[in-house]
């Protein structure tokens, strides 16, 4: 399987991570409001969700740790080192593991599922990354294998 290149990944990966800062900003203005989410498919599920106890942790709202976490992704998304996606994988791992946590929260104590707080967007990033760290990891961010599919140039030897 061919990987994608390390610029698209980290077009993609940017992309996923505003769309992951806008989700989690829009939670915590509502919550700052004293409301919750609005449920685009109808429901009281975002209200349950935000009314929950189990939507902040020692008094901060978990957006806004979503918050900090997408706007990490964001700035691993601007450099073509290890430094940078091993980082953004770190935070990926992370943030898919507690969104994963916060998901079984969701459908096991709180039994209402909020849209906007289900683990997509952490997961499209926790695979975007681990993609971009096993495919690129110890290289310039060039593609790992250029030759591959094309044919090979005719050489002009002689004069």
């Amino acid at each position: 399987m061919r990987v994608p290149s390390e610029a698209n990944l980290r077009r993609a990966i940017a992309f996923v991570a505003a769309l992951g800062v806008g989700v989690a900003t829009y939670i915590t203005i509502a919550d700052s409001g004293g409301g919750s989410p609005t449920c685009l498919a109808g429901g009281h599920g975002c209200q349950a969700v935000a009314e929950s106890s189990y939507s902040h942790i020692a008094g901060v709202n978990v957006a806004i740790f979503g918050i900090a976490g997408y706007l990490l992704l964001l700035g691993s998304a601007f450099f073509a080192s290890d430094y940078a996606r091993l980082g953004g994988f770190a935070v990926a791992l992370g943030g898919f593991g507690f969104s994963i946590y916060l998901t079984y929260l969701e459908i096991f104590k709180i039994e209402a599922i909020c849209q906007w707080c289900v683990a997509v967007l952490m997961t499209i990033q926790f695979l975007l990354n681990g993609t971009r760290l096993i495919g690129y990891a110890g290289t310039d961010g060039a593609d790992p294998e250029p030759d591959r599919g094309r044919k090979p140039e005719a050489s002009t030897v002689g004069g």
